[in-house]
């Protein structure tokens, strides 16, 4: 039987066109103050960075009852500071999600029997994994900052010493870059100061979207932040974290935004438990 040749022409574009079954539904990314971010991927995974919620100041009412960040497949950690961990625990309890963290720090989670061996991802700098399958890939990169565990917010007390409370097991500081179904690319940058070889990120990941602390005094300020971005990292946008919580990191979106006039990365202000959909 002889095919007509313009359904044979349709059939041939058919087959050369994408195939993109994550499609159907946009990228949510939910700010929910401080460093913490949900983001819920065009397949409806979930993905929690740095659980700081109950007690946060700017946390949204409602999020300071865990239950209400719903279904979590995955957390990723960028440090040990408790600005960034303190829910971590009891978050991955109730959700049974896997937690990526630098390699010391997740041995020490599991060693601790904080959080289940089988469900730590301990990992160095430079290393990519697939946790929630293939197609969304999640890679570890460097951040200049500091890292340690908190022994009281884990209810621990190091041996003999009864008035430390900060200690070693908190490997690296790291950041994360995200590569979504779509081919959609995310970079948080954790906590950190503006190093060159941010550079890097833009030359093999090329981000859509950072996630950038801008709040200064532990951080980059806006000015720095916008000098990473606009001649180092290159997104196409940007949403501003990390800032205001505290009086000390009192630097502010309007401030960036002026530093960042003139270049083409575009700046998305959110409030605390406000959501930008792609």
């Amino acid at each position: 039987m002889r095919v007509p040749v313009g359904l044979w022409l349709i059939s041939v574009l058919l087959l050369l066109l994408p195939c993109n079954p994550a499609s159907a539904d946009p990228i949510e990314v939910l700010w929910l103050g401080h460093a913490t971010t949900r983001i819920t991927t065009a397949t409806g995974k979930v993905i929690v960075i740095d659980p700081f919620l109950t007690t946060n100041p700017k946390t949204p009412p409602e999020y300071r009852d865990l239950r209400a960040v719903g279904h979590v497949d995955l957390i990723l950690v960028t440090h040990g500071h408790p600005d960034h961990t303190w829910d971590l625990v009891e978050l991955q309890k109730l959700t049974n999600a896997k937690v990526v963290a630098n390699y010391e720090f997740g041995r020490n989670l599991a060693t601790m029997g904080l959080i289940n061996e089988d469900l730590v991802i301990a990992m160095g700098k430079g290393g990519s994994v697939e946790p929630l399958g293939r197609g969304i890939k999640i890679s570890m990169v460097p951040a200049e900052h500091s890292s340690s565990i908190d022994f009281t917010e884990f209810g621990l007390r190091p041996s003999g010493s009864a008035s430390m409370r900060y200690g070693g097991g908190g490997g690296d500081p790291v950041g994360y870059v995200i590569q979504l179904e779509t081919g959609f690319t995310i970079y948080h940058t954790g906590d950190t100061a503006v190093f060159g070889d941010m550079a890097l990120i833009q030359k093999f990941y090329r981000p859509d979207l950072a996630l950038v602390c801008i709040g200064g005094f532990y951080t980059m300020d806006p000015e720095q932040a916008a000098y990473a971005m606009t001649e180092l990292v290159k997104p196409k946008m940007v949403i501003p974290i990390h800032w205001g919580t505290y009086p000390v990191i009192n630097r502010t979106p309007a401030e960036f935004a002026k530093a960042l006039a003139g270049s083409p990365v575009q700046m998305l202000e959110l409030v605390p438990g406000q959501a930008w959909k792609f």
